[in-house]
């Protein structure tokens, strides 16, 4: 009172408690009127009370069930907010601030939208929030939604008109954030996609092993449309079925297994595949089935047997051939070798495996070697060289090839001293073949020897047995001769040939007939009588020829019409 008597108050109200005598605690509300005399001084009070206990109580049972409203809503797992009739906020939940990233409610109340961090959203927010005030309630309604810190989530959002005494005084909306389930529906979508268009066999299968989904690639790999409702026990083969037992008896217990096992598909024929089988299991623990996830092995497995008969016969190839390989490393060290036998080597492979070049080979053959592995190295291109090695007191020839094998040199060599020998052998027959036909030009010019006896004369004395083949030389070595000395007479003397048959005869005159038409007259000379019985007896005439008894006599006639013809000539 002395408070309101400072402050000059004449009238004020105060509540207070007052205590029964029966201990019971009333609410009252006093009125007081406060008397003052003509100095303004305080004379008197009169006050009135009232018991306001029933009004207090029911002022706190209001006020306590609005906490607990608020502590309801607050507590809800969606987001709830409310605006009044100019679209302002008026309050939210705190699962509606978290979910905008804001701090504190004076950060949203009193605020539109297009104040606040989802403005980019807020014609189409409030447009809906009108739509239920004129219209009525709204739900699933799927929106994007902006937080605070510039990240986007999506929100599904329901909302009711706000009334008051009949009168839509505003609009109240539920908000969900459901990013993490349309993540995960856009995650299982995508992984739908994955497992449809994979190209692993993919099924998943229930306890009793009944087929509840198989993708395309596994009902593809077992020649099947679908492989639904199917007994997966029934599509393995046969003899492989016990193994399917053991296999899911393993997933079961340890929760996955693998194994490689063989299906029959619907033509009858095999497919091997590596199997996985993952145990499906619920949050209890609760077998659900197993995932069958297949890798089709059959064309693997073709390629691995074609690749090793191929490496069979590699090797079958290799054995057989002749050659010695040896592998280096690029700084020449001895790797590994293959020789028919150790015979063939040059050194016993404990003296060579291991070490370098440089430790075991003749320095020229060392320096040839790292010549050719740094060109081959340089280049990548093969390098062929020859060598020669002492093998058991013997100097050997040897031919290398040499090529790149992955990071080394691999080197393959073979023995070609019998194939030097022969070429040697060869060249030595070669040699003497040209000496003996050297000899045998020399023998033909020594017996078809053409002299010149004066100018436009030549003779050709001829001695022993005339064949063919001297037939045909007589007339080259004659025709060649007319032709170097302009020869107007050519003797043929046979003072020397003991024998002329009729091929003889003839080849003797068709060189007088190919000498008469290069110009010059034919003479034959030293016909003895044996000679001349066989052309008689052989019908044989000389008709363009001339004959006569001695080569002298062939020669005094040949300058006597050389003499004839110069003085033709002179008169002339």
């Amino acid at each position: 009172m002395i408070e309101w008597v400072q402050l000059g108050l004449h009238t004020a109200t105060s509540e207070n408690r007052i205590i029964h005598r029966n201990g019971d605690v009333f609410y009252f509300l006093w009125s007081v009127t406060i008397h003052y005399n003509e100095q303004g001084l305080p004379v008197g009070f009169t006050s009135i009370g009232h018991d306001i206990s029933q009004q207090e109580r029911l002022f706190k049972e209001l006020f306590e069930s609005r906490e607990m409203l608020y502590t309801v809503i607050d507590n809800l797992p969606l987001g709830v907010f409310w605006k009044d009739t100019e679209l302002r906020f008026l309050g939210c939940n705190r699962r509606a601030l978290d979910d905008a990233g804001l701090a504190s409610f004076a950060e949203i109340v009193g605020k539109t939208d297009f104040e606040l961090p989802w403005r980019d959203w807020a014609e189409r927010y409030q447009y809906s929030d009108r739509l239920v005030m004129a219209a009525g309630p709204k739900g699933n309604i799927e929106e994007n939604f902006t937080r605070s810190d510039g990240s986007v989530i999506r929100i599904r959002t329901a909302k009711v008109p706000l009334r008051r005494d009949d009168k839509v005084i505003g609009v109240l909306g539920f908000s969900e954030d459901i990013t993490s389930l349309r993540n995960s529906e856009e995650g299982l979508r995508t992984f739908r996609l994955l497992v449809e268009n994979a190209p692993d066999g993919i099924g998943i299968v229930a306890p009793t092993l009944q087929i509840t989904y198989a993708n395309p690639a596994f009902a593809k790999m077992l020649g099947y449309e679908t492989l639904d409702a199917l007994a997966w026990s029934e599509l393995v083969y046969p003899a492989d079925r016990d193994q399917l037992a053991a296999i899911v008896q393993q997933s079961s217990q340890t929760g996955n297994a693998q194994t490689t096992i063989r299906y029959r598909r619907r033509d009858g024929s095999v497919v091997t595949a590596q199997l996985a089988l993952p145990a499906l299991r619920d949050r209890d623990g609760s077998l659900l089935g197993y995932a069958v996830i297949n890798r089709d092995l059959t064309e693997q497995l073709r390629f691995e047997a074609q690749l090793r008969a191929g490496e069979q016969r590699l090797r079958a190839l290799i054995q057989s051939l002749p050659d010695m390989f040896f592998l280096l490393s690029r700084d020449g060290v001895f790797l590994d070798f293959k020789a028919d036998s150790n015979d063939d080597l040059a050194l016993p492979p404990e003296v060579f495996l291991n070490r370098r070049i440089d430790e075991v080979l003749p320095p020229e053959l060392v320096a040839l070697t790292q010549r050719h592995i740094e060109a081959l190295l340089a280049t990548g291109q093969g390098q062929r060289y020859e060598y020669q090695m002492p093998v058991k007191d013997e100097l050997r020839d040897y031919e290398a090839r040499m090529t790149l094998s992955h990071d080394n040199v691999l080197v393959i060599v073979r023995d070609i001293t019998e194939q030097r020998r022969i070429e040697r052998e060869r060249q030595t027959l070669v040699m003497q073949e040209r000496i003996i036909q050297a000899q045998q030009a020399i023998v033909r010019e020594l017996s078809t020897p053409l002299m010149p006896i004066a100018d436009g004369v030549v003779a050709m004395p001829l001695i022993g047995a005339i064949d063919s083949a001297r037939a045909q030389q007589i007339m080259e070595t004659l025709l060649d001769g007319v032709n170097r000395y302009r020869a107007t007479v050519a003797i043929l003397d046979i003072t020397g040939v003991k024998v002329i048959d009729t091929q003889i005869a003839g080849a003797l005159f068709q060189s007088a007939k190919a000498a008469r038409l290069l110009g010059a007259q034919v003479m034959l000379t030293g016909i003895n009588p044996e000679i001349a019985q066989t052309l008689i007896h052989l019908g044989i005439e000389f008709h363009e020829i001339v004959t006569r008894a001695t080569l002298q006599e062939g020669i005094a006639y040949a300058l006597s019409r050389r003499v004839a013809l110069q003085r033709v000539n002179g008169k002339q």
